[in-house]
């Protein structure tokens, strides 16, 4: 109760801002959060939990002690809890009967079935358990019968009263609720989750627990902040129009379409410098790798607090050299396993996009994050590299938080993609700013592109010639298998290769990466061969590109990498397409548009950045992209689960730890993403953790080419 009403007076005022919440309901909101903390765990006063914390390993639970809360609150002691119900408006009851059910994410019980049919003795009679009830005398609660009450068995079979209530809680606390109404319930729900987090995990570090949430909470940023790392980039240069625009930008939503080396990420600290004044940033990008790419670019040294969080950044913070080290806070936070905490001390955070959006669907490092989430801004980059659900996910964020500055940005964006942002931004009470790259830059000829059809033997003389030139070579397969090859024939050429794809070990990956980006600064030639993972945020710029057929925005992408560091390039440089052998992984269906703009830009004419955006505007509008129908955070009301819907599409691969790797310490660092198994059992092997472990002799492995699959 002591956490949730600290967290309730510090985040008030940003969740209304930020979800667009009438004033009127400022006062019982913060009230429901500290009523549901009071309520949420009424139910582990039960002899079979509480014999199993006291290390009774026989005992298994009849009941989640969440349905024992929800039976006790909204059905025994309904007659003592209905003056306080009368104090409050509708939606007040539902809020906290929900964030108690949800506080777990295990609402409603998936595996009730399979638990044993004992009945649950309820100690309502114990002394503690009337001493918690009365807590609630403030709020209106009846607790004039509370020396009355007596321990009591509730039966759990199918028919009896605590399964039957169950069945019933979502009729009887109504589903009808306006949008408003929806966000003070899911904002409830969240903030319970983040008081429960602090109650239960501080009090057993000896620290005070209100001053502890309110130094970390209130740490937020300053222009200054902001500032100082733009000027570090820009190294005593002044900020390009462009740049400044974006910094003036007065809209809620900003849109940024400008070309790859453009210097959108500056225009991005410049707008934040603003725009997340005394709030947090959230730098957002599309992959683990992006992420971390972000963060050792522009956060190498700050003057304040700034974290890299991914599924895998505590491994990026201790393997790769160009990752500034954690802050002693997150140090402390990591050695005193309070994890789930880890953003709450952190006015920046530089984050995939599914940090954020995962709240959408009760995934929990979004729920965990919620205290820093709705003071922040935020920025999501490369929103072209989004596949259509992650970006359904990110129209839903912007229809459901109205009030949070959120500027986008990309190289590249079909126009029905634009057009449903525009839609948002109007339902949002405002408008949006968009914005384009530099003209001077973004019209200057840039490219000479050529369409060679199948016949790849055409790209290797040119790939010599700009070899001994002293030149670099930048060639990307839509395959792994493709690399590896074009990668082995070049070697048997004598060529400098360095090859570069998802399907190493992640610990070899950022060697991987590291050797590419490096090889390309330095002032030998090289060919590197990548496949799709070279689209984004590396920053390469090469002499010749040779591409594979691709989705138009990829094939923009991949030409970002291409002639790239020259403002008004002094020389347009070549780039060779390729129709592969086959489409996989992208639909055969989509390709129409590819050939289409190949034609149109691929004609041994200079192009520039700007052409290849009116080409692809050019072509006939796609299907359209809507908000994501459904979030179980905003929209299941009663229904409280992880896992049930994703934010992005589904992947064909899965990951694996080889059985020749298996005993280290961390198999996160071993991971490989694979095609599916051959081995039609292959859901049967053994697991650690979310990772397979590949039978022994299984996969072909070399850290210089990556993984196979033994046929």
């Amino acid at each position: 109760m002591s956490a949730a009403r600290c967290i309730g007076d510090l985040i008030a005022e940003d969740v209304f801002r930020t979800l667009g919440i009438s004033q009127e309901y400022f006062a019982p909101w913060k009230d429901a959060l500290v009523v549901s903390a009071w309520m949420h765990d009424w139910g582990k006063g039960n002899e079979q939990f509480q014999s199993m914390i006291r290390g009774d390993l026989n005992i298994r639970q009849s009941v989640r002690h969440e349905a024992v809360t929800l039976y006790l609150a909204g059905y025994f002691l309904r007659e003592a809890l209905n003056p306080l119900w009368k104090n409050y408006p509708r939606w007040f009851r539902t809020a906290t009967l929900c964030a108690i059910g949800g506080h777990h994410l295990k609402f409603p019980d998936q595996g009730l079935e399979h638990r044993p049919a004992t009945p649950v003795n309820v100690l309502l009679g114990h002394q503690e358990m009337k001493e918690l009830l009365s807590k609630g005398r403030s709020f209106g609660f009846d607790d004039s019968r509370l020396d009355d009450l007596q321990d009591m068995s509730v039966e759990v079979l199918s028919s009896d009263a605590l399964p039957t209530y169950i069945r019933r809680f979502s009729r009887e606390i109504g589903t009808e609720f306006s949008r408003e109404e929806k966000a003070l319930i899911a904002a409830t729900k969240t903030g319970l989750l983040a008081a429960d987090l602090a109650g239960s995990a501080l009090p057993g570090k000896a620290v005070d627990l209100s001053r502890w949430i309110e130094e970390r909470l209130c740490r937020i940023l300053q222009p200054i902040d902001l500032q100082n790392v733009v000027l570090d980039r820009l190294r005593g240069q002044a900020p390009r129009t462009f740049q400044q625009k974006v910094a003036d930008s007065d809209d809620r939503l900003t849109l940024v379409e400008a070309g790859c080396g453009s210097g959108k990420t500056v225009a991005a600290y410049l707008w934040a410098a603003r725009h997340a004044q005394n709030r947090r940033l959230f730098f957002c990008y599309p992959t683990t790798a992006t992420a971390s790419e972000g963060f050792s670019g522009y956060l190498q040294d700050p003057d304040f607090d700034a974290l890299l969080v991914h599924g895998r950044s505590v491994i990026d913070y201790r393997l790769l050299p160009n990752i500034p080290e954690m802050g002693n806070e997150e140090k402390d936070i990591l050695a005193n396993r309070l994890e789930a905490l880890d953003m709450w001390p952190v006015p920046a955070v530089v984050c995939t996009a599914h940090t954020v959006l995962g709240l959408l669907q009760n995934v929990r490092r979004g729920l965990y994050a919620w205290p820093s989430l709705v003071r922040a801004a935020y920025v999501f980059d490369e929103v072209h590299a989004f596949d259509d659900t992650l970006f359904a996910h990110l129209l839903r964020f912007l229809t459901e938080f109205p009030g949070a500055p959120v500027l986008v940005m990309t190289a590249t964006l079909p126009p029905e993609k634009r057009q449903m942002l525009q839609k948002i931004a109007q339902t949002r009470g405002g408008g949006i700013c968009c914005i384009s790259g530099p003209p001077e830059r973004e019209s200057a000829p840039r490219y000479r592109l050529e369409d060679c059809g199948e016949k790849f033997d055409l790209a290797w003389q040119k790939i010599a010639d700009v070899l001994r030139g002293g030149g670099k070579v930048l060639w990307v397969c839509n395959t792994v298998n493709r690399a590896i090859a074009i990668s082995e024939r070049a070697e048997q050429q004598g060529m400098p290769v360095e090859l570069y794809h998802s399907r190493f070990r992640y610990r070899d990956r950022l060697q991987r990466q590291r050797s590419v980006i490096d090889g390309f600064h330095a002032s030998v030639p090289m060919l590197a061969v990548t496949t799709q993972v070279a689209e984004m945020s590396l920053d390469l710029s090469a002499d010749l590109l040779v591409s594979e057929y691709a989705p138009v925005p990829s094939l923009i992408q991949r030409l970002g990498r291409l002639n790239r560091s020259e403002e008004i390039p002094r020389e347009t440089k070549p780039g060779l397409f390729f129709k592969p052998e086959s489409y996989l992984p992208y639909d055969e269906a989509d390709m129409d548009k590819t050939l289409m703009w190949i034609k149109s830009v691929a004609n041994g004419s200079p192009v520039s950045q700007a052409d290849l955006q009116v080409s692809y505007s050019a072509l006939s509008p796609g299907y359209t992209v809507d908000p994501a129908p459904y979030s179980d955070w905003f929209d299941g009301l009663t229904r409280s689960l992880r896992n049930q819907h994703s934010i992005t599409e589904g992947s064909s691969s899965v990951e694996v730890v080889r059985f020749e790797d298996r005993q280290q310490r961390v198999p996160a660092e071993y991971a490989i993403p694979m095609p599916m198994p051959h081995d039609k059992d292959w859901a049967d092997w053994e697991r650690v953790g979310r990772y397979l472990i590949a039978p022994i002799n299984s996969i072909t492995y070399d850290e210089r080419r990556g993984a196979k699959w033994v046929r």
